[in-house]
């Protein structure tokens, strides 16, 4: 029985088809290569973006809170932070109120002073701070301890009268 023999003509085209489907597999694998390096880079940027946010919403807390941001800690030779003197501690601030609860105006030298209500979250009842005055709306938190709190003001008039207390803002003191 004789062999089947490819003419020279179908072994060309044999030759000239592995070599397209080789070249077809080349690309495609590239192809791929480009897509994982692509998706490499966007996941890196996104990874980017995503801590500059939550960079962003930490920073905003705490200057809505006071608090500085954190300092990278130099220490001297004796192994204590170099500046440790100028650390400034996290401060309340608030606005003074510029309506009664009843709607009509409040001038500044209405105001005769603020109370700061606070406490360890884990507490019920509230300590006060009675502050004089209607300049200062701050107040530096460096004699509390350590702790998880929550903090609340209000204000005083001339009249006695104090207003409802304000919205509470959660405070973790380290």
């Amino acid at each position: 029985m004789p062999g089947i023999r490819l003419s020279q003509n179908a072994a060309g085209h044999r030759q000239l088809w592995k070599m397209v489907v080789a070249g077809m597999a080349l690309a495609i694998m590239a192809g791929c290569q480009e897509d994982s390096g692509a998706s490499r880079a966007a996941s890196s940027q996104a990874n980017e973006a995503s801590e500059q946010r939550l960079g962003d919403a930490v920073s905003s807390i705490r200057n809505t809170l006071g608090q500085p941001e954190p300092v990278q800690e130099e220490t001297s030779n004796t192994g204590v932070p170099a500046d440790e003197e100028s650390i400034t501690p996290p401060t309340l601030r608030w606005d003074a109120p510029l309506t009664r609860e009843d709607g009509s105006r409040l001038y500044a030298s209405d105001i005769s002073g603020y109370r700061i209500y606070y406490r360890l979250r884990h507490r019920d009842s509230f300590e006060v701070i009675s502050l004089s005055g209607d300049e200062d709306t701050r107040y530096q938190l460096e004699d509390f301890p350590p702790g998880a709190y929550e903090f609340s003001i209000t204000a005083l008039d001339d009249s006695g009268l104090e207003s409802k207390r304000s919205d509470a803002v959660t405070v973790d003191l380290i």
